[in-house]
């Protein structure tokens, strides 16, 4: 009984499937192939994509430090130049 039932359930799916592709048909709608869905992008994947600039550097510079290694160094060479001045006399 199970068998017969399987049969008529089987003929019957592949009657309405007949019927559907003949109503497709008639009304000349094409049938059409899904296509795998698109892998989801990230934000981050998204702004790389869409990034025109080629590098961009930001450089942040605490001007205390820089003014002290500059006046070193001025005060270094002058006391080079000084001891040089002394030993060449």
């Amino acid at each position: 009984k199970a068998a017969a039932a399987a049969q008529k359930k089987a003929e019957a799916d592949r009657k309405a499937a007949a019927q559907k592709a003949e109503a497709n048909r008639k009304a000349g709608s094409a049938i059409q192939v899904t296509t795998p869905a698109k892998k989801l992008r990230t934000v981050s994947e998204k702004k790389r994509d869409e990034k025109t600039e080629l590098l961009k550097i930001s450089i942040f510079v605490d001007t205390g430090k820089v003014l002290a290694i500059a006046s070193l160094g001025v005060a270094a060479s002058a006391l080079v130049m000084t001891a040089l001045a002394f030993i060449a006399s």
